[in-house]
């Protein structure tokens, strides 16, 4: 019998006590940020607690439905967010997710590929590749930003994706932008929910760029607009993988009940710090993050 401090999933004990810790830290995450926290959870699920990635997929989406809803209700309370881009971007979201989650279910009946002579999961490898190449991609594009000489991203730009003469045309006033094409917004959706349902991730790590560099958001606008899209993107991935088996839901509550409170929290820091200092830490954390991946991906493959 397991004591009481832990909890069996998929045949792994997890410590109740580590969970709720790192529910704590991916809710401060999400609410600093805006993203979700997804990269950094279905990642440190597997490594960490050597959950299977399918199932720590679906239950870090779960997981994030709480704590995107608390993140969310925080930054519409200082008035952060353009409603009007996620509305344009939501169906695409939805459609996206759920042919993310046939990949995903697709890849764990595969089993293994040998790569270098070493048999590895298809479903490890793809993911994990997926993960390093998108976390990399984005590390790069807030580093490089952080080290400018000014206070960058708190003014709106005429970005390409804004620019773009896609007709219909939507108006975001809050950000502010006119005539930015809807077409653009529905495909950057389409691209998000796949992400979301392969990745486990709510899309917001990928989002955030496309937002400031893409569209030319103010950082802290992009970080409430991509809120309300990862609400949707993780309560539609979280009933797609559930249908498939890949929930845990007694390790989602338990993530759930660290993260609920340190996700106001960090909304509130977004609100406090300045554009500079926020770009860097998030280049930070996601360079920590790749590096626990690629030791887990070398691990299999040595």
């Amino acid at each position: 019998m397991l004591p009481l401090a832990t909890l069996r999933v998929a045949g792994h004990p997890v410590s109740l006590g580590g969970a709720a810790l790192l529910g704590v830290g991916v809710g401060y995450v999400a609410g600093m940020f805006g993203v979700g926290g997804g990269f950094l959870l279905t990642p440190l699920l597997s490594v960490v607690f050597r959950i299977p990635l399918e199932i720590a997929v679906g239950t870090g989406l779960c997981q994030m439905v709480g704590t995107s809803v608390t993140a969310l209700l925080r930054h519409q309370r200082v008035r952060q967010g353009e409603v009007r881009f996620d509305l344009v971007m939501l169906a695409g979201c939805l459609v996206g997710v759920d042919g993310g989650a046939r990949v995903l279910t697709a890849l764990a009946r595969a089993g293994s590929v040998r790569v270098g002579g070493h048999p590895v999961a298809a479903v490890r490898l793809t993911v994990e590749v997926g993960y390093v190449v998108l976390l990399l991609a984005a590390a790069a594009v807030f580093w490089r930003e952080g080290a400018g000489p000014y206070e960058a991203l708190d003014y709106v730009r005429v970005a390409p994706l804004a620019r773009l003469r896609l007709p219909p045309f939507v108006d975001l006033p809050a950000v502010p932008l006119r005539r930015v094409s809807a077409t653009a917004i529905a495909y950057t959706g389409l691209a998000l929910g796949f992400m979301s349902g392969l990745l486990g991730i709510g899309g917001g790590v990928a989002l955030m760029p496309v937002l400031i560099y893409g569209f030319g958001f103010p950082i802290r606008q992009a970080a409430g607009t991509g809120i309300v899209a990862l609400v949707a993107t993780a309560a539609v991935g979280t009933v797609e993988h559930a249908l498939r088996g890949h929930v845990h839901l007694g390790l989602a509550m338990v993530l759930l009940v660290g993260a609920t409170v340190s996700a106001q929290l960090g909304a509130l820091a977004t609100h406090r710090l300045p554009a500079r200092t926020l770009r860097r830490a998030f280049a930070l954390l996601l360079l920590g993050t790749v590096g626990a991946i690629a030791w887990d991906l070398g691990r299999h493959l040595g």
